[in-house]
């Protein structure tokens, strides 16, 4: 009877977790197509063919519902970059390159997750909490981008005095603006080609990443 209790109880939480992932998923959708400023509770629960009820019990307030989905984007995208980047037994460069490949095509790089990301950036400076998740971030990804490049050593070919912080600040920017490209002109330049234009400004520190050879 205890081990018939115990599995009921373990379906009920798989089941609120499944209602909570659907909730925010929808939620990223409509951020996609209306912006932050379209997202309302009740149009949440439309979408996602749930009572506004259910909604409310798992969401008091749009604003509750927002971080969190920030919070999952965020979370995917950490994991998504750390794994790649994990494998100590890969040479850098190898782990850098994959680095940049998981970045640059779904389902991290996925249109409406990206159309997420720049919602909330351009509310970074209004909410304290989305501005210190995206700084956190940033510094993070930065330095193990910089850890990584140190590996392979300081860079070389004429670095105009750019350090190795420099170089991966550059090329995390690069990233955030192939993005921006992704979002504002669909199809206009391909991942493979975002993921080239990466490897080509590397190339330009080390000369080690003009071989196109993937990881």
């Amino acid at each position: 009877m205890a081990g018939s209790e115990k599995k009921t109880e373990l379906t009920r939480a798989e089941q609120k977790k499944a209602t909570r992932r659907k909730l925010i998923e929808t939620t990223i959708a409509i951020i996609a197509t209306d912006g932050l400023s379209g997202v309302t509770l009740a149009k949440v629960a439309e979408l996602a063919g749930l009572s506004r009820g259910i909604c409310n019990y798992h969401f008091r307030t749009k604003d509750q519902l927002l971080l969190e989905t920030f919070q999952t984007v965020y979370r995917e995208h950490e994991r998504a970059w750390k794994n790649a980047l994990a494998d100590q037994r890969m040479p850098p460069i190898h782990r850098l390159k994959r680095f940049i490949r998981v970045l640059l095509l779904p389902p991290v790089a996925d249109f409406n997750k990206v159309a997420v990301w720049l919602a909330f950036w351009g509310e970074a400076t209004n909410r304290r909490n989305y501005l210190y998740l995206c700084t956190a971030m940033d510094q993070d990804f930065e330095n193990e981008v910089a850890a990584v490049l140190g590996e392979i050593g300081p860079p070389r070919n004429g670095s105009s005095g750019m350090d190795l912080g420099a170089v991966a600040v550059a090329l995390t920017g690069m990233i955030d603006g192939f993005w921006v490209q992704y979002l504002i002109a669909p199809g206009r330049l391909s991942p493979e080609h975002a993921i080239s234009a990466c490897l080509a400004y590397l190339s330009r520190f080390y000369p080690e990443f003009c071989d196109t050879d993937s990881a």
